[in-house]
């Protein structure tokens, strides 16, 4: 078993336990939420994805019980299958009414067997700024998503929570069962927008 903490800002360090995970990582009084592993034997931590919903609509994309999810610590942004990422981002992508994209919505949801992650702008969007004819410069905040088409053994309908999903959740990948836990991680300080990044 081991746990995996990513840090937000120069307050804290990334981190990863073998052996167990520290509690003190995750929000106070939340338990670890596990999900079953699968598809062991290709080489990838895998699990389920029973839906996805975006802006609060409901995709009907993995009603055939075929989307999966690889949890890999090596993957910047959230990786998404090119038939689904589009959708995802014209669903997603909104003006900016708050500064670089720190409002909480709209949310990307990936109901696993167990748990639900939820990324908002802060965690998956930056702003894309347009200047008009008239020289004014509007703010839209754009999902980064990674479209990726993994081949076999991989199923298709296959995404990648990397970089996005691991910081906002303390991650525990247990092999003995196997499974992987999530609970909301505890940040010294929220993550910064890209502008709040900018200013310092």
């Amino acid at each position: 078993m081991f746990g995996v903490f990513f840090g937000v800002s120069d307050l804290e360090h990334s981190e990863i336990t073998l052996g167990g995970y520290k509690q003190e990582h995750f929000v106070a009084g939340e338990q670890i939420s596990w999900n079953k592993a699968l598809d062991a034997e290709h080489g990838h931590w895998q699990i389920a994805v029973k839906s996805i919903t975006a802006a609060g609509k409901r995709l009907t994309w993995c009603d055939d019980g075929t989307c999966r999810a690889v949890v890999d610590t090596g993957t910047s942004l959230l990786g998404v299958p090119t038939k689904i990422g589009r959708a995802l981002v014209d669903r997603l992508r909104h003006n900016s009414t708050a500064a670089g994209c720190s409002g909480n919505l709209p949310v990307l949801e990936m109901e696993l067997e167990q748990f639900t992650i939820v990324l908002g702008p802060s965690d998956i969007s930056r702003p894309d700024f347009v200047a008009d004819p008239g020289h004014t410069t509007n703010s839209t905040c754009m999902p980064m998503l990674s479209f990726m088409d993994l081949p076999d053994p991989l199923r298709p309908k296959t995404f990648i929570l990397g970089e996005p999903a691991l910081q906002k959740y303390y991650t525990v990948f247990d092999a003995l069962a196997p499974r992987i836990g999530f609970a909301t991680a505890h940040h010294v300080q929220p993550k910064l927008t890209a502008s709040e990044l900018k200013a310092q």
